[in-house]
């Protein structure tokens, strides 16, 4: 920790060196209100010696937590998002069983943030009825930004287990039978909905197997069509891209390639909408040149981009019509996904296999 204060902090917590009451979460939010008081103290006059003994220290500790970084830095770049090693990192993070992520996941398999009503309220307690419906309402509001039309085609880059595919195109179909409905409702265009066609891409071979078998059980194989492929290896033209928090896994160095091949995909005036995590534009480069416990453990070639670098590296026929800002629903998110089943299942001891060598409890 005294080398790598980021990423030792969570090899100490994995390796069972420390716990907190009532949950790691309100530990950290101490460590940073603690940091914000450390800096304000160390703005105040200290004796000469002390503040030059102190100085040199701090020189030389950072020095060395430089190389560190550097060392770490140089590790994650070896991870770069090519079409070789994307699947790799895929593999290592979504490949480690469907059994894990239904252990914390709704019933959708939706593995990205929610959108819940306003105001939004604290998590005190399991709400999987909240959870699930958030999900949906992120899912519709989302399809809504896409602009569905009758006989649309739709390309999902990064289509997870199915839930975004299935809902978009079965919620159409339960419309079957109503009557008396303008063609300006909301109804008529959620039936229109059902005539379009879908194709969804993944690289990982456990959400593909899901979701064709989701695809299946909702009779739904004439209009979505799943596949394992790279989105760079796509072909074809849509009138309309969808991508829910796949971004992340581009990395950097393929950012302005990603945003081509959205271009490329696109039928002139077609619509591309995404949902990503991003990073502050101010913490860009310092996150950038750096590695950190979630790109190490978590997310193999994992990059949040900023907006400006996504503004930058857009094609010239691209063009941001709409932004919303949606992070304080991932903190919801995240708390649900913590309480649910998940923290259940670990305080009851129940383990599931993720390699012939690991386990979680």
């Amino acid at each position: 920790m005294v080398l790598d204060q980021k990423i030792g902090l969570g090899e100490a917590y994995m390796a069972g060196d420390w716990s907190a009451e009532p949950n790691p979460k309100e530990f950290l939010k101490l460590l940073i209100r603690a940091r914000k008081q450390h800096k304000g103290e160390r703005s105040r006059k200290q004796p000469l010696l002390k503040s030059l003994s102190n100085l040199i220290f701090e020189w030389m500790l950072s020095l060395v937590r430089r190389l560190v970084n550097t060392y770490r830095y140089i590790q994650h770049r070896f991870r770069d998002n090519t079409l070789k090693q994307s699947a790799k990192n895929i593999k290592d993070h979504y490949d480690l069983g469907n059994d894990m992520f239904r252990m914390f996941l709704d019933p959708s398999m939706t593995y990205s943030c929610a959108l819940f009503p306003e105001p939004l309220e604290p998590v005190e307690q399991v709400n999987f009825e909240a959870l699930e419906q958030a999900q949906i309402r992120k899912i519709d509001v989302l399809t809504d930004m896409l602009d569905l039309r009758p006989s649309d085609s739709v390309l999902e880059i990064g289509c997870g287990w199915g839930a975004f595919a299935v809902r978009a195109v079965k919620v159409g179909m339960n419309m079957i039978g109503k009557e008396g409905q303008s063609r300006q409702s909301h109804e008529y265009q959620l039936l229109q909905r059902k005539q379009c066609n879908w194709t969804g891409l993944t690289i990982s071979n456990e959400q593909l197997q899901w979701a064709k078998r989701k695809v299946i059980e909702e009779d739904l194989e004439e209009k979505i069509c799943l596949k394992y492929k790279d989105y760079r290896l796509a072909k074809g033209q849509y009138n309309k891209v969808v991508s829910i928090e796949m971004i992340e896994a581009v990395g950097q160095k393929f950012l302005t390639q990603y945003f081509r091949v959205l271009s490329d995909r696109l039928i002139p005036g077609g619509i591309a909408v995404l949902q990503g995590i991003v990073c502050p534009d101010a913490y860009y480069d310092h996150y950038c040149n750096s590695s950190d416990f979630i790109k190490k453990y978590i997310f193999p070639g994992g990059h949040m981009p900023s907006i400006g670098a996504i503004k930058s590296s857009l094609p010239g026929n691209l063009k941001i019509a709409e932004m919303k800002h949606i992070g304080r629903h991932y903190a919801v998110t995240l708390d649900h996904w913590y309480r649910y089943e998940f923290g259940q299942r670990i305080d009851k001891s129940q383990t599931i296999d993720i390699t012939p060598s690991e386990t979680v409890k």
